[in-house]
C-alpha cells in the first residue's frame, strides 16, 4: 500500500501547543546542527518531528559500535556509513518535502560562513572534546546575530545554555581562549555547562571521566533530555516568544536525582566561585588522568587455549596470591602447578585448605570459559592426593562438545569480594534455591538471615580480626598483600577495598609500617576496634544473610576435622561447587564477601594447634571463637564449615579499587621443573 506524504496531517498533533500560523513558520525556519553524534542526532531528529524542514547539517565521522548507547543513527545497517548520510535519510523518512544540505566534511574555518548562510538557528551538538571550531561557529553566530543554543547531556540529566544576539557571548561567557592547555578548556568548559554539579554523587566510576584521553561517560536518558530540552527552547525562539533565558542564565534538569536548577551566573567563568571551581576541578581530573588504570595486556588472546586461561585467571584466591602457573601440553591439555603451602603463613589452616578451594574454582572458571569455546573439560591430579602441603600438578583436558554453555562466562571478571556495606534486603527464596542447587548434593548450606544471627555472626568475624591483627604472623601476611596505591591491584587487595574508611586506612598504613606500632596501637589505642566495627560489626549487620557451607559427608562421619574430607581432590572439587555458587550469585545481582578468618581460628581451638607464638590469651580467644561458632551453627560435634561468607543486594553503588590480577604471560611456565622444586 503507498501512502502519500501530507505535510499538515503529518503534524497535526502539534496543534494545540502551537498555532496553524507557527506550525507554518517553522515550517519554513532554517536550523543549522553541527555534529550528527549523541545529542546533535537526537536534536536533529525532534526538531524534523516538530514540523521544521530545512536544515543544514555537518558531521565528518562515520558510525561505529561505540556510538550504540547515545546516538539516533546508530544502528547495525548503518555501520561504517557516513553520519551526515544517514540522518539525512532519517530526516526525509520523516519529511520527505525536508531541505537537508550536508556538510560532510564538518565544519571548518572555510566553510562556516556556508553553514551559517541563511539559517535561523545555530544549535551545537559538536562533540564535547571540539573546542575549537565550536568556538568559532559561536563567534560567528554573535556577530551575524544569529541565536544558539547549547545542550550539554550530563548524565542522566541536561545542562542549557542560550546565546542571544545583544547578549553576553560564548567567548565572554565561557573565557577559553585565557587558557593555553587543552585539559584546561576542557574543565572550564565543564563547569561553565554545569555551575550547579547534580551529577558526581551517582558517578559510580571517576576513572571513565578521562579528560586527557578524551573519553567521558555518556547516557541515552541525558541525550534525551537534552534533546526535548533544546528543542522546546528552540521553538520559542524560532516562533518569537517570550521565556527564553540567554546566558549568564543557565537552567539545568538531572533526573535521576529529581532536581531542576535554574540559575544566573555573573560574569560566566569570570566569577569568583568558578574560578575556585576551576581551580579544584584541573586537580580533580589531574587525579582521576593519572589513577585511570585498564588492564593492559598484549593483545586479545588469540587462541580458544589462550582465551580459556586468561578467563581462568580471574577466579577467586585468597588475598590474590594467584597460587597457580599454566603450561600449555598441546592445544587441548594443559598442565596446571600448584606450589606447596606456606608454612608460614597462618591463613593456610588444614595443609593449605582455601588454596585447594580456590584452585577448584579456578578449575570450574576453566570449564565455564571451555564451555564457551564449545570444549568440555575434565582434570586429574598427577601427583596423588594426600593432604599434606605439597606441591600439586593437575592435569587438563578438552575435547569438543556440542552442548551450550551455562551463560556464567560474562560473570567471571565481573564477581568480585565486596566488603563494604550492603542492603539489608533479604534473599528471596526462589534466590536461595537456586543458590543452593549449584552447590550439589555434596554441600549444604545454613542462612543466618534474620538481625540476631546476623549480629552474632558479624561478632565471631570480630573475634577473627581482633586475633590477625594481634598476631605477628598475620601482620606479616597483611603487610604483603595490602596495597596502598589507590589503584587496582594485580598481586594484592587495594587499601581502600577493604571496607575501612580514608582516616582509619591512613592510620593503619601508618601502623602497618613496623610491627612495633602496630602492637603498641593495639595494646594502648584500642587499635583492632576501629576495625572490628567497620570490618565486621557494621557489614555483617548490613547485609542480607551470612551462610555457612558444609560438606555432607561430614554427617555421617565419626571423624576429626582433618580426615571429614580425606583429600586434595575432595577439595577441588569442593571449589568447583563454591565457584559456581558465586558465579550465580554474580549473575543475580548479589555480591559477597567470604569468612574465612573464623574458619581458621576455629580449626587450631578444635585441632589444639599452637598458633598465637605462646600468647595463651589469642589461644583462649579462639576456643571461645569456635564455640560460638558451634552455638550459632546449633552443632556439637565440633565439625567446620568448608566455606562462609555473607551475601546480599549491593548499597551505594559507587566503583572502588579492587583485586585484579597478573597478566597471563606471567602466569604460563615455559620449563615446568621451575615449580617443581
Amino acid at each position: 500500500m503507498t501512502h502519500r506524504f501530507n505535510y499538515e496531517e503529518a503534524f497535526s498533533r502539534t496543534l494545540g501547543w502551537i498555532t496553524e500560523r507557527e506550525r507554518e513558520l517553522l515550517r519554513h525556519k532554517k536550523v543549522a546542527v553541527a555534529g550528527m553524534g549523541g545529542v546533535g542526532g537526537a536534536h536533529v531528529l525532534t526538531l524534523a518531528r516538530m514540523g521544521i524542514t530545512r536544515f543544514h547539517i555537518s558531521d565528518m565521522d562515520v558510525f561505529d559500535l561505540v556510538n550504540f548507547n547515545r546516538q539516533a543513527g546508530a544502528f547495525m545497517h548503518s555501520l561504517g556509513r557516513p553520519k551526515v548520510e544517514v540522518m539525512a535519510e532519517m530526516i526525509h523518512a520523516i519529511n520527505p518535502e525536508s531541505e537537508v544540505i550536508q556538510f560532510p566534511e564538518g565544519v571548518t574555518v572555510e566553510n562556516v560562513d556556508d553553514f551559517l548562510e541563511g539559517v535561523d538557528l545555530f544549535v551545537d551538538g559538536f562533540d564535547f572534546f571540539v573546542m575549537d571550531i565550536r568556538c568559532e561557529v559561536f563567534r560567528r553566530c554573535h556577530e551575524r546575530g544569529i541565536p544558539a543554543l547549547t545542550a550539554a547531556p550530563v548524565g542522566m540529566g541536561t545542562s542549557l545554555l542560550a546565546f542571544l544576539p545583544g547578549k553576553m557571548s560564548f567567548e565572554d561567557y565561557f573565557r577559553l581562549d585565557e587558557e593555553k592547555k587543552r585539559e584546561d578548556k576542557y574543565v572550564k568548559f565543564l563547569i561553565g555547562l554545569t555551575p550547579r554539579a547534580l551529577h558526581p554523587p551517582y558517578l559510580v566510576d571517576p576513572g571513565q571521566a578521562n579528560l586527557k584521553e578524551q573519553r567521558a561517560p555518556s547516557t541515552p536518558v541525558g541525550i534525551q533530555l537534552a534533546s526535548g530540552y533544546l528543542v522546546a527552547e528552540a521553538v520559542k525562539i524560532l516562533l518569537g516568544r517570550d521565556g527564553v533565558r540567554a546566558a549568564p542564565h543557565y537552567q539545568q534538569f538531572d533526573a535521576y536525582r529529581h532536581k531542576m536548577v535554574k540559575g544566573y551566573l555573573p560574569f560566566g567563568n569570570a566569577n569568583p566561585l568558578q574560578k575556585i571551581k576551576f581551580a579544584i576541578g584541573k586537580k580533580i581530573f589531574a587525579r582521576i588522568a593519572r589513577t585511570s588504570v585498564e588492564t593492559q595486556e598484549a593483545g586479545s588472546p588469540a587462541t580458544a587455549m589462550e582465551r580459556i586461561l586468561d578467563l581462568a585467571r580471574w577466579a577467586p584466591s585468597g588475598d590474590n596470591c594467584q597460587p597457580w602457573r599454566f603450561e600449555r601440553i598441546t592445544d587441548r591439555k594443559v598442565r596446571v602447578y600448584i606450589p606447596p603451602i606456606e608454612a608460614d603463613n597462618p591463613y593456610e589452616y588444614h595443609f593449605g585448605q582455601p588454596t585447594y578451594l580456590s584452585v577448584g574454582m579456578m578449575l570450574e572458571t576453566m570449564r565455564q570459559a571451555a564451555g564457551q569455546e564449545k570444549l568440555s573439560m575434565s582434570w586429574k591430579l598427577a601427583d596423588g592426593t594426600t593432604l599434606d602441603g605439597t606441591g600439586k600438578m593437575i592435569d587438563v583436558t578438552f575435547r569438543a562438545r556440542k552442548t551450550a554453555p551455562e551463560g556464567l562466562v560474562p560473570f567471571i571478571r565481573l564477581r568480585s569480594v565486596d566488603r563494604r556495606i550492603y542492603r539489608r534486603q533479604p534473599l528471596s527464596e526462589i534466590q536461595k534455591k537456586t543458590l543452593a542447587t549449584e552447590l550439589g548434593d555434596s554441600l549444604r548450606i545454613i542462612w543466618l538471615e534474620d538481625d540476631r544471627e546476623k549480629w552474632r555472626f558479624a561478632k565471631v568475624n570480630a573475634m577473627a580480626t581482633d586475633i590477625r591483627l594481634r598476631l605477628q604472623k598475620c601482620f606479616r601476611v597483611h603487610r604483603k598483600i595490602i596495597d596502598w596505591h589507590g589503584k587496582d591491584s594485580p598481586e594484592g587487595i587495594p587499601a581502600e577495598a577493604t571496607g575501612m574508611d580514608a582516616l582509619s586506612i591512613k592510620i593503619m598504613k601508618w601502623a602497618m609500617r613496623d610491627w612495633r606500632r602496630m602492637d603498641f596501637m593495639n595494646k594502648y589505642l584500642g587499635g583492632t576496634l576501629l576495625a572490628q566495627l567497620q570490618m565486621d560489626l557494621l557489614p555483617g549487620y548490613f547485609c542480607g544473610a551470612h551462610f555457612l557451607i558444609y560438606p555432607e559427608t561430614q554427617e555421617n562421619s565419626e571423624s576429626s576435622t582433618e580426615a571429614a574430607v580425606a583429600s586434595v581432590e575432595d577439595y577441588l572439587k569442593m571449589g568447583e561447587k563454591l565457584q559456581k555458587f558465586w558465579l550465580r550469585a554474580t549473575e543475580l545481582g548479589l555480591v559477597m564477601q567470604p569468612s574465612l578468618a573464623p574458619l581458621c581460628f576455629s580449626y587450631y581451638a578444635v585441632e589444639k594447634i599452637p598458633f598465637a607464638e605462646g600468647d595463651e590469651r589469642l589461644q583462649d580467644k579462639a576456643v571461645r571463637l569456635h564455640n560460638k561458632l558451634m552455638e550459632i551453627s546449633a552443632r556439637s560435634d565440633g565439625r567446620l564449615p568448608v566455606f562462609a561468607g555473607r551475601i546480599g543486594f549491593p548499597g551505594k553503588a559507587r566503583k572502588i579499587p579492587r583485586s585484579s590480577r597478573k597478566p597471563l604471560s606471567e602466569l604460563l611456565l615455559q620449563d615446568s621443573r621451575v615449580h617443581c622444586e
